[in-house]
């Protein structure tokens, strides 16, 4: 019975009434913080612990072989990352390898989504094929293009023969060129997400300013520029923003097709810290790259973030 008049109409009605009087007078109403505060809870706990215990085994000399205590070191693990040159070129890379392919999945996505926003018979037909690359594991996709990109057996090699070029780059062996290659396969795989994310800005976009355009005697270039480009990009800084937290933390394509090599020619940061911390054994030394990856992840988003609602 309490249940059901609690749900009455009248009860209802009493406590809207009791809110509205509140927001009224300038108190502050706790409804809708009570209501969030046990999600809250959940992610604080969530990915608030995992953190705070990166932090602490960071602070100290850590090992997963033998028994002996974990030794507190205190910032030493840090301070010993300024003098570390891989550590330093595996974040120059990362930072090189996110550029190249901000660099490459954005223009290229935002013109996918432009010519599938035409009217044409097999438009349908191409968006669906568009998720493919999507839809298997980076990992097996790895494996994939490494046998395509084989310099003795690959296709790719093939390809290149056929239109005269005899002695194409070893893509993967060759220091200058493996890691434009992995951008190349990352943005294979992922530019239709970006792709996805445009059509869905563009197919909310309003249509009376196209139509005005239309009617000044605009052409598409100039309708591009003055209306759909600028329209569109907080969008574009959603889908940038969503690329760089993954292009800051790529590892998968990255062991499976080169791991790391030519040398250390294709290194990045995340596989610098897997190394450390599970190969080498130096799990405090490891969680303190982890933090460092951490705060570039965190600084970059921020910044897109802050960007995204100067351009709204």
């Amino acid at each position: 019975m309490a249940d059901r008049a609690a749900r009455s109409p009248g009860v209802l009605a009493r406590a809207d009434l009791a809110h509205r009087t509140a927001v009224a007078r300038g108190r502050r109403d706790w409804t809708p913080d009570l209501l969030t505060a046990p999600a809250l809870v959940v992610m604080a706990l969530v990915m608030g612990f995992p953190l705070l215990y990166l932090g602490y085994m960071s602070l100290h000399r850590w090992s997963l072989i033998g028994f002996a205590p974990p030794a507190f070191i205190g910032i030493g693990n840090f301070a010993a990352l300024i003098g570390d040159e891989r550590f330093t070129n595996s974040v120059i890379r990362t930072l090189y390898f996110t550029g190249l392919g901000l660099a490459s999945n954005l223009p290229i996505g935002l013109g996918i989504a432009l010519l599938l926003d035409q009217r044409f018979p097999t438009r349908n037909l191409l968006r669906a094929l568009l998720i493919l690359p999507m839809v298997a594991t980076p990992a097996a996709m790895g494996l994939v293009w490494v046998v395509m990109l084989d310099p003795s057996l690959g296709i790719v090699r093939y390809l290149f023969k056929l239109v005269g070029v005899m002695a194409p780059p070893l893509w993967l062996s060759s220091p200058a060129w493996v890691v434009p290659t992995l951008v190349g396969v990352d943005a294979w795989m992922w530019t239709p997400m970006v792709a996805l994310i445009c059509m869905a800005g563009l197919a909310a976009l309003p249509g009376e300013p196209f139509e005005a355009a239309r009617v000044d005697g605009a052409n598409a270039w100039q309708r591009f520029r003055f209306i759909t480009f600028p329209l569109l990009a907080p969008t574009l800084l959603v889908a940038a923003m969503l690329r760089v937290m993954d292009l800051l933390k790529v590892i998968d394509i990255v062991y499976v097709m080169t791991g790391g090599g030519p040398g250390h020619a294709s290194e990045t940061i995340n596989l610098y810290n897997y190394l450390v911390a599970l190969s080498y054994d130096r799990i405090g030394y490891g969680s303190a790259v982890a933090l460092v990856l951490f705060a570039l992840v965190l600084v970059c988003t921020l910044a897109l973030i802050r960007l995204r609602r100067a351009t709204i």
